[in-house]
C-alpha cells in the first residue's frame, strides 16, 4: 500500500494493481488495511490512466465482494462522493473517465440492492430538494447550482 501511494509511473501502478487483485483475498481480511487500501484505489479510480483505473475497480470490488457486510456502505458513499468531485468539469478527454466511473458505480450498487437503496434514496433526495429549490425561489443562485456538470451527471448517474 506504501508503494501504491509513493509511485507515479502508470507501468509500476498496472504492475501493483495486478499483484494487489491476486491479495485482495488477504488484504480484505484485516478491517483497517483493507479501508487505507480502498481509500488509496478509490483515488486510482478517479484520477488514473484507463488500465489503472480498470485494475483499480477490481480490486475495490474483489475487497468489497469479501467483506460485504463490513464495508459497501463505506465504498459506495466513498465512490459516489468521488464520482461527484470528478464530475465538475468535463472536457472531451475526461468524458470516458466519468462515463467508466458510472459505470462502475452502478455495478456497485447493484451488488446489494438492500444497502444501496438508502444510498440511492439519500442521494436523489438532495438532487430534488436542489431542483425544487431552483424552480420555486427565482434566484440565479439557485439556478446555477443546477445548470451545471456536477448536477447533470448526477441526475445522469440514477
Amino acid at each position: 500500500l506504501k508503494l501504491l501511494s509513493g509511485v507515479s509511473s502508470e507501468n509500476i501502478l498496472t504492475v501493483l494493481l495486478k499483484h494487489l487483485h491476486q491479495m485482495c483475498i488477504y488484504v480484505a481480511c484485516f478491517q483497517r488495511l483493507s479501508k487505507l487500501a480502498l481509500k488509496r484505489l478509490i483515488t486510482l479510480w478517479s484520477t488514473g490512466e484507463e488500465t489503472v483505473r480498470v485494475l483499480a475497480f477490481l480490486c475495490i470490488l474483489r475487497i468489497t465482494r469479501n467483506q460485504q457486510s463490513a464495508l459497501l456502505d463505506l465504498v459506495l458513499k466513498a465512490m459516489y462522493m468521488t464520482y461527484v468531485k470528478n464530475c465538475k468539469f468535463v472536457s472531451p478527454t475526461t468524458w470516458p473517465g466519468i462515463n467508466f466511473m458510472r459505470r462502475s458505480l452502478v455495478e456497485m450498487f447493484s451488488l446489494d440492492l438492500n444497502a444501496s437503496y438508502h444510498h440511492v434514496f439519500l442521494y436523489i433526495r438532495q438532487l430534488a430538494i436542489l431542483l425544487r429549490n431552483a424552480i420555486v425561489v427565482q434566484k440565479v443562485e439557485n439556478r446555477q447550482a443546477v445548470y451545471n456538470w456536477q448536477c447533470v451527471n448526477s441526475l445522469h448517474l440514477w
